[in-house]
């Protein structure tokens, strides 16, 4: 199931994530945690197969996000991803790019300090449909195994839609993910460059799903 798995690549030269875009069949390129103009951002595309393109709030104001993401989808990302808390002018305008150019939009929720309640879960997935998500991905962090159970539970009503816990308890949700429904998980390229807590590696993820699909 490599397909399944897409690697998260981050914090890493240009040159070795030219050498992973190429290795594997989806990755999600970061490029709030790389340094990446739109140049580079076009030669690196060339080297995927499939590609997310995604810009996390922080370290660069939305104008340069829209300025790199736009570029990202213009060089033919299969996917964008938007924020959930997003800007509603942001989204827009990266949203309309995305249909013009065929490119998938993922609005993405993510809370690095708990799991929400189920209720609250729900509507964040409407709102997130509402915004024009073709997917919805719901990453919240698990304090407790019932926090797992609650956002696996999520995909018995929901399509379209990529959930799973952050954090060491939240692990088994991300190898979980794609047997539930998903069209994806997240791995990192090695463990030295993770981009989120409880994050398995490629190889460790794609070691797993093999046990299992044999079993």
């Amino acid at each position: 199931m490599d397909s399944g798995i897409c690697v998260s690549l981050g914090g890493m030269p240009f040159a070795a994530c030219m050498q992973v875009a190429s290795a594997f069949p989806l990755v999600e390129i970061r490029l709030d945690l790389l340094k990446l103009n739109p140049q580079k951002i076009e030669l690196l595309a060339m080297q995927c197969r499939q590609w997310i393109a995604t810009c996390r709030a922080g370290k660069l104001d939305d104008y340069e996000r829209t300025t790199l993401l736009s570029a990202a989808i213009r060089s033919g990302a299969a996917y964008v991803d938007i924020e959930y808390e997003a800007d509603v002018v942001y989204a827009r305008q990266l949203i309309e790019l995305a249909r013009k150019q065929r490119c998938k939009v993922v609005i993405s929720y993510h809370n690095f300090d708990l799991t929400p309640d189920i209720g609250t879960l729900h509507q964040i997935i409407e709102q997130a449909k509402n915004m024009g998500a073709d997917l919805v991905k719901v990453a919240t962090m698990a304090n407790s195994p019932a926090d797992c159970a609650k956002v696996m539970s999520l995909y018995a009503e929901h399509s379209n839609l990529i959930a799973f816990a952050m954090g060491g308890i939240g692990k088994i949700t991300r190898i979980a993910a794609p047997f539930l429904g998903a069209e994806f998980t997240f791995a990192s390229a090695d463990e030295e460059h993770s981009t989120a807590p409880g994050q398995l590696t490629a190889s460790q993820m794609e070691e797993v799903i093999r046990i299992l699909e044999k079993s």
